[in-house]
């Protein structure tokens, strides 16, 4: 297909090059005593390479134009599509995009369309400046959440001012339960930097949200309200308590190492158990995996429970 351009691509990059080579030359022939002039020479070229970085989106976009890509939006997804699950980063999505507003462009995919590209944003474990299509087709959910997110977004108390931070996270986590949120859509919800520390507030009163500490098919950044129950005043201590454990443990089992990155859910437990003096100490508590809190609870029958949050599981086993 024959496409035509004024100043394509690669007349812009050439451009860019060369300015950059005379820059280059000039820093060379300054010498130690040249220093402002450095600088100035080096604005102007700067200023020059921003001409042609403009240019050469504009040749990229043009390009694709004449590949039948209509807009940078379709050229980002057609691109993401071909690499499903494997995270790109945001410089290609620039590239291919050719526009300047490419970040846009991504948002409006995920939260208009559904499709389920992840990012630093999104999740705690990519980096970043990576994005991650995780599947070939748009997922309804994930738009039908981002419009419950607008909604809580702008949340009123009853005499029409807006509601905290903290009311509106706890109105859309109710509002998608049992469905999960990822942290770019409870920071977008609750519209305040310290986002986390109000969700752990919310734990504190006994709102029942889960991590992937607790379950770990949950991806890291994301959380879910799995039941409209609250635990009982008592836990709230409890929960400060166990974080704090956690915190301590750097989040990891102290018998096998593991983390839930690696697909295992934490629980706090009694080295000393209750039934036999054992106090809540923080000498007295450690962080296990479910598998290895199980292998200590071996000769007591079953399923291990976070000794924190469940102070009746031990007096269950000791009635056994």
């Amino acid at each position: 297909m024959a496409l035509d351009f004024e100043t394509g691509p690669e007349e812009a990059l050439t451009r860019m090059q060369r300015a950059g080579a005379r820059y280059l030359a000039t820093l060379l022939s300054a010498g130690a005593e040249g220093v402002t002039s450095d600088r100035d020479a080096w604005l102007d070229t700067a200023a020059e390479l921003g001409h042609w970085a403009a240019e050469l989106r504009d040749g990229l976009a043009e390009v694709n134009r004449g590949l039948g890509i209509a807009s940078g939006r379709e050229a980002i997804l057609l691109y993401l599509r071909r690499h499903v699950g494997t995270p790109v980063p945001a410089t290609a999505l620039a590239g291919v995009s050719g526009i300047a507003e490419w970040a846009r462009r991504v948002r409006e995919l995920r939260v208009e369309s559904g499709w389920p590209i992840e990012s630093g944003t999104t999740r705690d474990d990519l980096p970043y400046d990576h994005y991650r299509l995780t599947d070939d087709e748009p997922d309804t959910d994930l738009a039908d959440r981002w419009r419950v997110a607008k909604s809580a977004r702008n949340l009123k108390k009853p005499d029409g001012s807006n509601a905290s931070g903290r009311a509106r996270l706890l109105h859309y986590l109710k509002e998608i339960s049992p469905r999960q949120a990822d942290k770019e859509q409870l920071a977008y919800v609750a519209n305040i930097q310290e986002w986390p520390r109000r969700l752990r507030e919310l734990e504190e009163e006994g709102w029942q949200i889960v991590s992937n500490v607790d379950d770990p098919s949950l991806p890291p950044g994301s959380y879910r309200l799995p039941t409209l129950e609250m635990r009982p005043p008592r836990v709230r201590e409890a929960i400060k308590l166990r974080y704090k454990i956690l915190d301590r443990d750097n989040r990891t089992c102290q018998d096998c190492g593991r983390t839930p990155a690696q697909g295992v859910s934490l629980q706090i437990h009694h080295v000393l158990p209750v039934h036999k003096g054992g106090k809540n100490d923080e000498e007295n508590l450690i962080t296990l995996c479910i598998q290895c809190h199980g292998g200590r609870h071996a000769l007591m029958g079953g399923t291990p429970k976070d000794e924190l949050l469940n102070p009746e599981y031990e007096a269950d086993l000791r009635d056994a």
